[in-house]
């Protein structure tokens, strides 16, 4: 039985995360917010101080996305949006090293988006997040590889999930359908079967790499 901490287990991705690595017998530590706020350093110090380090995987899953255009978002927005989805993904890692480094083994995985590759309008500080935790998972694969430990990214497209209809009227939705080669949106349990397969023993290999998992959107099923 492998340990995995993950963040963000009540989003519509994480929790089929979770429940595919359940599913395969592996003890899931899900922490909610009020339990490590990823928006507070302190709280995540905190919390990982109470886990000893015994921690096969790690998956950060936990995000937050403020979709308004340059003349409506703050800095106050950013800052948060940096902090929740980039900035903690680097303090749990920081903190997780020297035992992945004990054990001479481990797998880290940063659930990134589309947008860490692209843009749209209203995306500046969910895009300038994803685009920096790609930066940091190439850069953490260099410096944990040699110490056994595989660094990945996923970057979903259009998933069903609750913050996509959310975020997005019908109208969108059914356009993002039309522009995907597999006219479909994606569901979560597309994701999380992915992120098993890279933190798992099956992954010998992979190393510092983006999955994109997008239904073929970003090859060009988004031209007319």
């Amino acid at each position: 039985m492998r340990v995995v901490l993950l963040t963000g287990a009540t989003g519509g991705i994480g929790e089929a995360i979770a429940d595919v690595y359940r599913a395969n017998g592996d003890k899931v530590i899900a922490p909610t917010r009020a339990s490590m706020d990823l928006s507070k350093e302190q709280s995540i110090h905190d919390y990982l101080a109470t886990l000893n380090g015994e921690v096969d995987v790690f998956i950060h899953c936990a995000g937050i996305n403020y979709p308004k255009q340059i003349n409506e978002l703050t800095e106050a927005d950013i800052q948060k949006t940096l902090q929740v989805n980039t900035l903690s993904f680097y303090s749990i890692c920081k903190s997780l090293s020297p035992h992945f480094q004990r054990k001479k083994s481990g797998y880290v995985l940063g659930v990134s988006s589309i947008y860490g590759e692209y843009s749209r309008k209203g995306r500046l500080a969910y895009a300038a997040s994803k685009h920096a935790l790609n930066g940091m998972v190439k850069s953490l694969a260099i410096e944990m590889g040699e110490h056994n430990v595989k660094v990945n990214g996923i970057a979903p497209g259009f998933i069903d999930t609750k913050l996509t209809r959310q975020n997005n009227t019908d109208e969108v939705i059914e356009g993002f359908k039309r522009k995907i080669p597999l006219a479909r949106l994606g569901d979560p349990n597309d994701i999380a079967e992915i992120v098993y397969f890279l933190c798992s023993p099956k992954n010998n290999y992979i190393n510092g790499q983006c999955i994109i998992a997008d239904g073929g959107y970003s090859v060009g099923g988004f031209q007319e």
